[in-house]
């Protein structure tokens, strides 16, 4: 399967059923993101115990892109240390914009999302739940 036909895909299905998308009841962290561009309008919402992202959730309305993007981070965040979101964060932004790099193995899935790469309009909506997330861990709910 070539890369584009899986990259829609990955695209479609968390668009139509978007995973983690949901309200936390015990938010420790949270930050909204905002797209004027294209309408997108989410909210990130984490719980951080001792530097560990328990739980991640986002809400909101937001483009195919947008969504996939956090919902696949979402799954991704849970289980992390918060050190390790912002190395996350520079390897994804690294991806998409260098299409020579190989898959960063600690990204599992999201490697997918780098075919938004051929799209540069579209690389800030793939970029917003991370940049999102990011502060929502500088700062408190």
């Amino acid at each position: 399967m070539a890369l584009d036909e899986l990259y829609q895909q990955v695209v479609l299905d968390h668009n139509r059923s978007p995973r983690h998308r949901q309200r936390l009841d015990a938010v420790t962290h949270q930050a909204r993101g905002r797209d004027a561009l294209c309408g997108d309008d989410i909210l990130v919402e984490l719980e951080v115990e001792d530097g560990l992202v328990k739980t991640a959730g986002f809400s909101g309305e937001a483009c195919a892109i947008t969504t996939a993007s956090a919902s696949m981070l979402m799954s991704w965040l849970a289980g992390r240390r918060v050190e390790e979101v912002e190395a996350g964060y520079g390897l994804f932004r690294n991806l998409l914009e260098d299409a020579d790099l190989p898959d960063a193995v600690e990204l599992g899935p999201m490697n997918h999302l780098r075919a938004v790469a051929a799209y540069p309009a579209r690389v800030r909506n793939a970029l917003l739940p991370w940049r999102t997330a990011l502060r929502a861990l500088s700062g408190e709910a």
